[in-house]
Parts: C-alpha cells; structure tokens; sequence
C-alpha cells in the first residue's frame, strides 16, 4: 500500500465518528430532508461505489452533511493512483469527487486535465500495449477528460473559465481536435467574461475553420481595433481572410494598416507561411513571389 493511501485511510478512521454522529444527528429530520430534496432546496444523497472499500467507508461521511469533507479525503487517494499511474482508480476517484463537491470549479478542471492530458498521454506512450489498445484507451481518456467538463458546466452552467478549459481541449493539436466546437466554447467564455486571450481563442479557432472565413475576419477586425490584439499571427490571419473571403478593398485592411510597410509584410507573412498550427496561409506565398526583393 502506497504512503499516499495509508495517509488517507488514517485520516478516514479518525475522523470516522464524526460522520455517524453527524448521520445520528440527521435520522429525526429525515422527513424533513426529503421535503426539501422534493422542492429543490438540497442536493440528493451521493451514490457512491459500494463495492470501493474505500469510498464505502466515506460513504458515511456523505450522508452525515460531510460531503465536502469526504471529497477532500478522496483526493489524497486521488493523489496516490496519479503517482502509482492507476488510471481507472484516478478516474473513479474524480468521479466521486465531482459527485460530493459539484461547485467546486478546480476538482472538474482537475479531471479533466488528469483523464484527457495525462492519462491519455501516458497510455500513447505505454509500449507493452498493442497499437489498436493504444489508441483506444487514449480516446477513452480525452472522452472522459471531455466529459468531466460538460458535466461540470451542468452543474456550472454560467462558468467562463469551465467554458475555456473545454475550448483548450477541442484546440488541442495532440487532442483529436474539434475546431468549430473550440470556437463555440470560447465564444462562450468571452461572453461570460473571460480574459480577452480568450477572444483571441476564439478568433485562432475560426481561421481554421472552412467556410467561416468571413466570420473570423469580421471578428478579427473588431479585435484588431484594440491595439494590443495586433500580434504577428493576428496580422497574417488577418491577411490571409481577407484573400480568402474575398473582402472588398474599400472594407479591407491595407498592407500599411496590418503591418507597416511591405519589408514588415515580408517578414511577417514568411515566418508565418512555414506555421505547423493547422493555420490557413492562403495567399501569402502570391504574395511573397510578387514582391521578392
């Protein structure tokens, strides 16, 4: 048995009485309990996996009111199967967590980057397995990242940083990435409040996205308006929808106006045209050729 779990199943037997105490307490208000779980003024009871001795036990805790309580002792469980790489018992345990402590925003953020990050990463990676295992447990993990975070925003729904973690994962290049629901979810999470790094999410995600050029060049104009969103990427992108949809001259940006003069031009869109982003480049290398130096 790990350090980890020692530690934790120590911490559960000497705290085990004040959660029957606490379930002592509830038994003469049980009726009272259910009227309110009827009106929707408290949460059910936690269902948890009666065959995990472990969670068994905190199972008490849940039902004495210590829910918060219990999901703390599950996270140096937690803790324990990342360090000994138990994927399935990790991904149980932020189960159980989630379920006792759905508000708490960083347990979701956390499961989610443990099943779709570093689990999925370490069975990639895990040689004893075949190529065909291999591919189907790292889609089974980011799956479960995924899903940790649409569950979250059930119980989270006005959550712009939830909404941001789940655009970080569809735009993740080494995620099975899902461009048009990456820019969904930023655009949620701009309009919930989020940082403006996240509008610029949004606008890198719709580039990438076929048909949706004139979308992202008019959102890339109104961002461009804000001096500090003219980033050398921003200023290709910009460039290369405005080729691509087709812009009228009299609406479009000029070669001054994104870049300064054309020797800036130059450079940026080189250095641009060589990006392994998944970016659209279309019509810088007309350009680079007509204006060879």
């Amino acid at each position: 048995m790990s350090r980890y779990r020692q530690i934790c199943l120590h911490y559960v037997g000497a705290i085990l009485a004040l959660a029957i105490g606490g379930l002592l307490l509830q038994i003469p208000g049980h009726a009272i309990k259910n009227h309110e779980i009827a009106a929707g003024l408290l949460r059910p009871p936690v269902q948890l996996n009666r065959k995990d001795a472990l969670t068994q036990q905190l199972s008490f805790f849940a039902m004495g009111g210590l829910r918060s309580l219990a999901a703390e002792v599950l996270t140096l469980d937690a803790t324990a199967a990342w360090i000994d790489r138990d994927w399935e018992r990790l991904q149980r345990r932020w189960k159980a967590i989630t379920t006792l402590n759905p508000q708490r925003i960083n347990y979701w953020i956390s499961a989610s980057r443990d099943m779709a990050i570093n689990a999925a990463a370490d069975i990639s990676n895990d040689k004893r397995l075949g190529v065909h295992e291999r591919a189907s447990l790292t889609r089974h993990y980011i799956d479960r990242g995924e899903q940790f975070l649409k569950d979250a925003l059930r119980h989270n729904p006005e959550n712009a940083l939830l909404y941001a973690h789940l655009g970080d994962l569809y735009s993740d290049l080494y995620r099975r990435p899902r461009f048009a629901l990456a820019a969904d979810a930023y655009k949620h999470a701009v309009e919930l409040g989020a940082p403006e790094i996240y509008r610029r999410q949004y606008f890198y995600n719709l580039c990438r996205i076929r048909g949706r050029e004139q979308e992202a060049w008019q959102v890339g104009k109104e961002m461009f308006a804000n001096p500090r969103n003219r980033m050398p990427s921003v200023r290709c992108l910009m460039f290369v929808l405005q080729q691509k949809a087709s812009i009228p001259a009299e609406q479009a940006l000029n070669i001054e106006e994104l870049f300064g003069d054309e020797a800036k031009a130059c450079r940026n869109l080189r250095d641009f045209e060589r990006n392994s982003l998944l970016f659209p480049t279309y019509g810088i290398r007309a350009y680079l050729q007509a204006h060879q130096p």
